[in-house]
């Protein structure tokens, strides 16, 4: 069994295809869009077994060769009017060189490029559903955001609408092959932004990072949905990973929030960056520490990746390793909102995985009690009654949704 690289929003038990957990848990990412028919088991083993999770390299080469090679097979499937099956494979694509582009620190040729490619695949794929997935462009600031709007039938019915929030280094696309069909499929709109600081918006524009007052750029985004056609006014906000800041926090400062689900909440981000190093380093001292971490990381580039993307989309791209850990203040000081959940008064739903670490489950509690709503739960996923301990639910999609459409569903047929 690999040992978990971070101590906050990873599962301990990994699948056991890769030896370095971070890895592990990536791939586990990759193989969920099966689900939504974004992946398929049989080129993702293959894939796996031709990786050497010490080189980086490897890993993006493999997933980059699959999409390039799917994506070919998709343009020759709509050369031929084959649509539905250009439509999977075009989703297939998107998640691959998005696997791939995972592997990539900001600073790699290929990070921006396999985005790029990842972006396009799946818009490739948005017309050729029934009702097609709108691609959108929202003004927010001076940036131009990408956004999606999908709806259950192309009629002027009009519906309740599931804004999600995505996370800290989950694109776009996936997010929304992950979330939107749930939504579409029960009846409701579903719209979702590249919001400042998430991947797509950081990679698109260096000053569009992750802030404190998420309700500022939101009260614009919020504006351009209610004008969507067949939004009826009824709008939920689901935050998934820093998500879970986001959307709580466009709440406590947004009455246009009807319904919150928070999977899983942050209401204190430093003590969420603090958790993660922990299984890093234990109790070790000084200088020793910052070269234990730095040996770890190197043994695991996927979480050296992730770590330096998430310095990046927190506008700093220049700071190393060690000038985290000795940092008086650590960046994301000011995303603390414990003090301001009393000002949620919309019906709330918190989840969080029972294996996510110590600190997650103590902010989903802190958060579930501050919530002043009449109507707010709280549910905690376990292996024995759903299949499912890992963040987000990655381990099992489905019955995240079901327990969050399954809730939401009450909330607005009352």
């Amino acid at each position: 069994m690999s040992e978990r690289t971070f101590g906050t929003a990873r599962a301990t038990k990994g699948f056991g295809v890769f030896d370095d957990h971070e890895t592990d848990w990536t791939f586990l990412r990759t193989l969920a869009q099966m689900t939504e028919k974004g992946a398929e088991i049989g080129e993702c083993l293959s894939a796996a077994r031709r990786i050497n999770e010490r080189d980086v390299e490897s890993w993006i080469s493999e997933w980059a060769t699959l999409a390039e090679r799917l994506e070919q097979d998709a343009e020759d499937a709509l050369d031929e009017s084959h649509e539905i099956s250009a439509r999977e494979l075009f989703l297939r694509a998107q998640n691959y060189y998005g696997a791939a582009e995972h592997g990539c620190s900001p600073s790699h040729p290929r990070f921006f490029e396999l985005w790029e490619k990842s972006q396009e695949c799946f818009q490739r794929a948005c017309p050729l559903f029934d009702p097609p997935i709108e691609v959108h462009e929202v003004q927010v600031d001076d940036w131009k955001l990408p956004a999606y709007y999908w709806r259950p039938a192309d009629d002027n019915q009009e519906r309740p609408t599931m804004v999600a929030v995505g996370g800290n280094d989950e694109l776009l696309e996936a997010l929304t092959v992950f979330t939107g069909p749930a939504a579409v499929r029960r009846g409701y709109n579903y719209f979702t932004i590249d919001y400042p600081g998430h991947r797509g918006a950081v990679l698109l524009y260096d000053d569009c990072v992750k802030r404190p007052d998420y309700e500022v750029p939101f009260a614009e985004i919020l504006d351009y949905v209610e004008d969507l056609p067949g939004v009826d006014g009824r709008i939920a906000m689901a935050g998934y990973s820093f998500g879970g800041y986001v959307a709580p926090r466009v709440a406590i400062h947004d009455d246009r929030v009807d319904a919150l689900i928070a999977n899983s909440p942050m209401i204190d981000v430093p003590q969420i960056q603090s958790g993660l190093v922990n299984p890093l380093v234990g109790r070790v001292p000084g200088p020793l520490l910052e070269r234990l971490v730095e040996r770890r990381l190197d043994k695991s580039p996927l979480a050296k990746a992730y770590v330096e993307y998430g310095f990046y989309s927190f506008g700093e791209p220049e700071m190393t390793i060690s000038e985290w850990l000795k940092t008086d203040e650590p960046i994301g000081s000011d995303m603390v909102i414990e003090d301001d959940l009393g000002e949620i008064t919309c019906p709330t739903l918190a989840l969080v995985g029972e294996d996510e670490g110590d600190e997650m489950i103590m902010q989903t509690e802190a958060f579930i009690d501050g919530v002043s709503a009449d109507e707010k739960d709280l549910y905690v996923f376990t292996l024995e009654a759903d299949g499912s301990d890992d963040h987000v639910q990655m381990d099992n999609w489905t019955r995240g949704q079901q327990i969050t459409f399954d809730w939401l569903d009450g909330i607005f047929s009352t």
